[in-house]
């Protein structure tokens, strides 16, 4: 999942009435725009915040890739771009609209104080002048929870609570403590019969958030105990890094999804198997998660050499340089 920050300006209220998002292909010299292009970067399921004259004014939920699309009718004399191609980008989106929009210049000194290379906001905390942007989690949670401070609707109030709720759960954590209580619980009553890979490729499940609405993938709390198994309870970038032992009498290990379970929509078949789940020590699992790119190549090149043929077999096939990406 991505965060996204777009400029609409007048064309607005007609987006939010028809639920999307369009931009020409082109800027108005026949040229490519980076804004325009931006665009083809949003996946179903991927939030957008919606900035109109300087302020937040709604939320909204991809409900589509971005596809082909022709001007819609009702934006053509709206703005200074609408008479432009009608050839362009769509985005079909759920909105959620703030009941009291977020003035963002109020927030300069914080967004210049906590630039991000690549996010919607310049050095000095102002916009960047392009329609659409990506913006860096670590903005994106931060002006929601300044949102929530101004909203008098509890439902409203609910449903920014959910998006950085999943927010920071895809950045932080792959496992709740629910779930890792349960795969505690799991180690526990498994035996010592090694588990096999099953090269069988199968679809990723998902569930529907009752908040959002928003698709999210399923885990398997079972598939996680087995890949730790499989691994014997070592961790897989060195086995000579220490552990400690259960209190059911296994090591303690940590199980770590080499592709990131959010990258679900990046491919054709699921990404929770047993094959993308690596059994790690509680120093190299935090290092993947929190440490710096050039500290986590050596760790994600041993264990991408070692699971890329796994991998292909079950439908993940990516170079290291995909995998890096991820890591970013």
């Amino acid at each position: 999942m991505s965060v996204f920050y777009v400029y609409q300006g007048d064309t607005y209220k007609y987006e939010l009435a028809g639920e999307y998002v369009w931009s020409p292909k082109l800027n108005s010299a026949g040229g490519k725009n980076a804004g325009y292009t931006m665009m083809t970067n949003v996946k179903k399921g991927d939030f957008i915040l919606h900035n109109c004259n300087g302020k937040i004014m709604a939320i909204s939920i991809a409900k589509t890739d971005c596809y082909d699309g022709d001007q819609p009718s009702e934006l053509y004399g709206k703005s200074s771009t609408s008479n432009w191609d009608k050839d362009g980008y769509r985005i079909d989106t759920k909105y959620y609209e703030l009941d009291t929009p977020l003035l963002v210049t109020k927030y300069k000194t914080w967004l210049a104080a906590n630039y991000v290379d690549g996010s919607a906001f310049t050095v000095n905390g102002t916009g960047k002048q392009q329609y659409m942007c990506k913006i860096a989690d670590v903005h994106a949670v931060y002006l929601l929870e300044k949102a929530i401070e101004l909203q008098k609707s509890t439902d409203t109030i609910s449903i920014l609570k959910a998006a950085i709720a999943d927010i920071v759960e895809e950045k932080e954590s792959e496992y709740d403590q629910i779930e890792k209580n349960e795969i505690d619980n799991l180690v526990g009553s498994s035996g010592d019969k090694k588990p096999e890979w099953n090269n069988k490729k199968t679809k990723q499940e998902t569930i529907t958030s009752l908040t959002t609405g928003r698709e999210k993938p399923k885990r398997d709390t079972q598939v996680a105990v087995d890949a730790l198994a499989h691994a014997e309870y070592v961790c897989e970038f060195d086995e000579t890094h220490r552990t400690f032992i259960r209190k059911n009498g296994k090591p303690y290990t940590e199980p770590h999804h080499l592709i990131p379970i959010s990258k679900y929509r990046d491919f054709e078949y699921g990404v929770d198997r047993m094959q993308n789940i690596v059994s790690l020590c509680s120093h190299c699992h935090n290092l993947l998660h929190y440490g710096r790119l050039e500290d986590k190549l050596p760790v994600l090149k041993k264990l991408y050499d070692a699971r890329k043929d796994a991998l292909r077999d079950i439908g993940l096939d990516l170079t290291f340089e995909q995998l890096m990406n991820y890591y970013k």
